[in-house]
């Protein structure tokens, strides 16, 4: 790790800022250096970009590269293409939050507590515990007041959406066909194969149970045999694609019906049966309508968006300083 002495009074600008930069990637929660007097309050405050009343600084930028790089191995962290792309994503993420929150004062819009907190506890209540969201946290390398921030400005982007949704046209069934013509290969369905399937524990038994099923219905062993939870319901395993696991491929080649031999997978000793075969087609524009007009509305909505950015942009004055961005990098040796 190199940090530059900046305790000299002839120490440059930039070689200062440099050693902020470094801080800012190896020293977390340190962004000040000791020895650093005479440049660092002046450099730390400096406006790295402007939108309006709302402003990021040399130390906010500092931060938000670390929290980024961070994961990286020292190479990667260093890398000019890998660093240009992670400040023009901390300076885009900047000048929409700005903003959406000056849109949010000007219409006298607000995020209530209570839908936040709603919002909250319906993400955190998809992990198994409050430890394993801790972690989640972690990996993330974000604190919760962090998180909490992130989610308030993913509801407010919802509200912008919902506003500018409100003038907007519906989809009129020509447009709707047209997208689907243009886009036919995304509503392809594969070859596919229905099974149904028996788990066991051991190769032995999986031999034992095939030999039962050339007497027996295989619908009547499922229950018997099957340590699947979905042995009770008949032991459907569900559609599979050609090509999504070469242990499948026998599968393709069996009749409607046949037992195959047995697979061995993560969790045991298989035995599949062939209910159906599907072949490769594209879906008729029927049977996708729904999802056509789901993706027409979600390109249109993505399309309103950026038209408002761009009008929002207009209105408000943005600032960029180009020569600090710049002279922001990582050494490490």
């Amino acid at each position: 790790m190199l940090i530059q002495n900046c305790s000299s009074k002839k120490s440059t600008f930039y070689s200062c800022l440099r050693s902020l930069a470094l801080a800012g990637f190896f020293v977390f929660s340190a962004l000040i250096l000791p020895g650093c007097d005479y440049f660092s309050n002046r450099v730390l405050s400096q406006t790295v970009i402007s939108v309006g009343p709302h402003k990021l600084t040399t130390q906010d930028m500092a931060k938000a590269l670390a929290a980024r790089l961070k994961a990286l191995d020292a190479l990667s962290a260093k890398d000019p293409i890998v660093i240009k792309r992670f400040k023009e994503k901390i300076i885009s993420d900047f000048v929409v939050e700005s903003l959406m929150l000056l849109y949010f004062e000007e219409k006298n819009l607000l995020i209530s507590s209570a839908e936040l907190e709603a919002k909250m506890k319906k993400l955190i209540a998809d992990y198994p515990d409050d430890a394993s969201f801790r972690e989640s946290l972690s990996e993330e390398g974000i604190t919760y007041a962090q998180w909490e921030k992130k989610i308030e400005m993913s509801l407010k982007r919802k509200a912008i959406f919902d506003q500018l949704a409100k003038t907007a046209p519906t989809p009129s069934d020509i447009e709707l066909e047209s997208y689907y013509e243009n886009n036919k290969p995304q509503f392809q369905l594969r070859e596919a194969v229905l099974l149904t399937h028996i788990l066991v524990a051991d190769e032995n038994q999986a031999e034992i149970v095939k030999k039962m099923a050339r007497t027996q219905k295989f619908t009547d062993l499922v229950p018997k045999f099957s340590m699947s939870p979905d042995a009770k319901g008949g032991g459907s395993y569900g559609w599979v694609e050609r090509d999504i696991q070469p242990e499948f491929d026998r599968a393709f080649k069996a009749r409607t019906g046949e037992v195959l031999p047995a697979i061995k997978l993560a969790d045991g000793y298989h035995l599949f049966r062939v209910e159906q075969k599907r072949p490769q087609r594209i879906r008729s524009y029927n049977e996708v309508k729904d999802q056509v007009k789901r993706e027409v509305l979600a390109l249109r909505e993505t399309a309103r968006f950026s038209a408002w950015l761009d009008e929002q942009i207009k209105r408000y004055k943005v600032y960029k300083n180009n020569a600090i961005l710049n002279g922001i990098y990582v050494e490490t040796k």
